[in-house]
């Protein structure tokens, strides 16, 4: 026996002979039909419109002659029953146990609801991706939707499109044609925000579609498209399309007349739904591209084999490449076999060591290592580059980076653009050669390490014999004159870049410098050498030649560096006392922010103060000049008397000449001079204080005033 029949057996024990009626109502198909009437022949159906609104699960109304109970049921189902009596003859209590009676019939009409809709489902999906064609997946995907929600009778389907930067719809069902020229904004109407913000929409009423329309800013053409494409609906649904995540379009359904209150049941069905969608106009799109990209191929196949045997070749130079690499044979090899690669002429510069390797050895760059740093100063992406002096020259120029660090560039002769080719080609040596570059840095960075480490312990040995002993280990000729030059960047904004510069100073200068120059090594910001020279008169080209680098240098923009120079000493015994007046020029261009060359003997009287602080110096000045400062109006013409009196060597007649004055006019300023400092210009002791105020006056840049 069914449950149901258990609540009418119920019914008709408690009733007796009281007349009742029970009627059922499937809320999916909006029908009703009498289950059971008993002692009453007047059938009428009960109106089935009242919703649950409360959690309790039935519904008890009085009316004039009758009572009507109201059992309430998942899914939006009922069952009513009417007992033709105007006293409620069952009690609160045996209610819920008539709810419960017929709880199990309609909870199988439920599941029979499930079944027919995960059928339904089941089967669209299936209808969908039956078919790889794209206009057949899309024609088929709103007459499925449909099924899928039954209760609905039209609907549409928006893909984005990015270069309109529009919804464009692409299927329709119950719509006019004017439906494909509404095309939203993203965020415009309803279609245009579920595709925004990928919230599925449930609308049950007209004034809720269209004042959604207007919260959502549709415009008036579209509004007009959309109205004049078919009926104004009761109801909507509208999900948005998405493929892992990401969102390709909108679907919206409708209902003409109002058959069931859409409810989030069946928007979860029609997102599930939408969600396999996405899938089948994917592959389909997929397919479409593939079978595009197959005929493309098939037109290709003859080319595909010529280029297959280029890619092969290329292949076998780049495991060449690599080997030469491994095998240690130096850059000149990896430029040849890039020659041979690319077939066109390849030349490369090193920019750690500026030094160019050109495929003719005959030849002159066509570029200076500033016009390259210039050409990559804003980006270090190849380009084409055309030259027009002195005849047309067209160039492909591919830099090598390691991080920020410009290592070197590639310098391609090309009649016009470079090929695809020849490009993965530069991309995929290019690495190679920079592990070379790196490699080779790191091979002169310890080079320069042991280097220095040796010079250190010439500087610290004691013992006689044994520096000349370590120094001919080392090859140093310990009988020769030596002079010492150490080089300093003082301008840098990034250690790396000027670890580079030092880099590429050490390498100028050994240039130069093949057989002189010993010992040279960078330290931090310094290059250090020692020349050896066999007569102590033979420094002074090398000083040419070492003015004639940082001429270069400079002319170039990079980084200003200064040079101290040692004196001339003969014998390696001497090598600390190089060290130290090298240093101690360094120091005196540093305290007067020299960007010079100069050697210690050229300090001459200044050798005496090169150890005193900046302060006492400044406060000696002060000293003697700060009378003439209280008035300087006053007293300007004063210090500058002064100053070219003792710049003459005390010549009277000298300095008037200059200054343009009478020599009377020079003794009453000589005179004032000598009151204002209170000195005395022929006192021994007052003469040397003056001359050795106005020298540093003249000489210390950072002074007072």
């Amino acid at each position: 026996m069914s449950k149901a029949e258990f609540g009418l057996l119920f019914l008709k024990d408690k009733l007796k002979d009281i007349p009742f009626q029970v009627w059922e109502y499937d809320y999916l198909q909006d029908d009703m039909h009498l289950l059971h009437s008993s002692g009453r022949e007047n059938n009428t159906p009960p109106s089935f419109h009242e919703i649950n609104n409360t959690e309790s699960p039935y519904k008890v109304i009085k009316h004039e002659k009758y009572v009507s109970i109201i059992l309430f049921y998942p899914e939006g189902n009922q069952v009513h029953v009417s007992i033709f009596d105007s006293s409620t003859i069952l009690s609160i209590k045996e209610i819920p146990y008539l709810h419960h009676f017929f709880y199990v019939s309609q909870m199988k009409k439920t599941l029979q609801i499930k079944e027919t809709e995960l059928t339904n489902l089941v089967d669209s999906v299936r209808s969908i991706t039956s078919s790889l064609d794209l206009e057949v997946v899309l024609g088929n995907i709103i007459q499925n939707a449909l099924n899928v929600i039954p209760a609905t009778d039209a609907g549409f389907l928006l893909l984005y499109d990015p270069i309109l930067d529009r919804l464009i719809p692409k299927a329709a069902i119950g719509f006019n044609d004017n439906i494909y020229n509404f095309k939203v904004r993203v965020g415009e109407s309803i279609t245009g925000k579920v595709f925004e913000d990928g919230k599925g929409r449930i609308l049950n009423s007209k004034d809720e579609i269209f004042k959604e329309m207007d919260r959502h800013s549709i415009s008036d053409d579209n509004y007009h498209h959309i109205t004049s494409a078919a009926y104004k609906p009761e109801a909507a649904i509208c999900v948005a399309v998405s493929i892992e995540g990401v969102r390709i379009g909108a679907m919206i359904i409708h209902q003409w007349k109002r058959k069931k209150v859409m409810t989030e049941h069946d928007l979860r069905l029609l997102e599930g739904f939408a969600g396999q969608t996405a899938i089948a106009i994917q592959n389909a799109q997929y397919y479409s591209e593939a079978q595009n990209k197959i005929t493309v191929i098939t037109e290709l196949s003859e080319e595909l084999k010529v280029k297959n045997n280029q890619l092969q070749k290329r292949h076998q130079v780049h495991e060449s490449l690599t080997n030469i690499s491994l095998e240690n044979k130096g850059l000149e090899t990896i430029i040849f076999e890039f020659n041979q690669m690319i077939g066109q002429p390849v030349s490369f510069y090193n920019a750690l060591e500026n030094k160019f390797y050109l495929y003719d050895s005959n030849l002159t760059p066509d570029f200076t290592m500033h016009e390259l740093k210039e050409l990559f100063s804003t980006s270090p992406k190849p380009f084409h580059f055309e030259r027009s002096s002195p005849h047309v020259k067209k160039f492909y120029l591919y830099p090598i980076y390691n991080g920020i660090v410009f290592l070197g560039c590639f310098m391609i002769n090309v009649d016009d653009a470079i090929s695809e080719a020849d490009r993965i080609t530069l991309e995929q040596g290019s690495s190679i050669l920079a592990l070379e570059l790196i490699k080779k840095q790191t091979v002169t960075e310890y080079y320069y390490r042991k280097t220095h480490d040796q010079f250190q312990e010439l500087l610290t040995l004691q013992d006689a014999d044994q520096l000349l002993q370590i120094g001919k280990e080392i090859g140093l000729n310990t009988s020769s004159y030596w002079v010492m030059a150490i080089f300093q960047i003082t301008s840098y904004t990034d250690l790396q870049l000027l670890e580079i510069e030092i880099h590429q100073l050490a390498s100028e200068i050994k240039n130069v410098f093949p057989s002189s120059a010993k010992m040279i090594h960078g330290l931090n910001d310094q290059v250090i050498l020692l020349f050896t020279i066999s007569k102590p008169d033979l420094f002074m080209p090398i000083q040419k030649d070492i003015q004639s680098i940082k001429k270069l240098w400079d002319n170039s923009k990079r980084p200003f560096f200064r040079v101290g120079i040692s004196s001339t000493y003969k014998g390696l015994e001497n090598i600390k006392k190089c060290y130290d007046e090298a240093t101690k020029t360094l120091s005196y261009l540093a305290s007067r922010d020299r960007m010079e060359i100069m050697r210690y003997e050229d300090i001459g009287l200044n050798q005496l103060f090169i150890n005193q602080s900046n302060t006492e110096i400044e406060r000696f000045i002060d000293d003697v000049f700060s009378p003439f400062w209280s008035d300087y109006e006053r007293n300007k013409e004063l210090e500058e008397t002064l100053l070219l009196y003792i710049s003459t060597n005390r010549s009277a007649t000298q300095t008037a000449k200059k200054l343009h004055i009478h020599i009377n006019t020079f003794y009453q300023r000589i005179k004032k001079i000598e009151d204002l400092l209170q000195l005395k210009l022929n006192d021994h002791e007052d003469s040397l204080k003056i001359q050795l105020a106005c020298h540093l006056r003249t000489t210390y840049t950072q002074v007072l005033h």
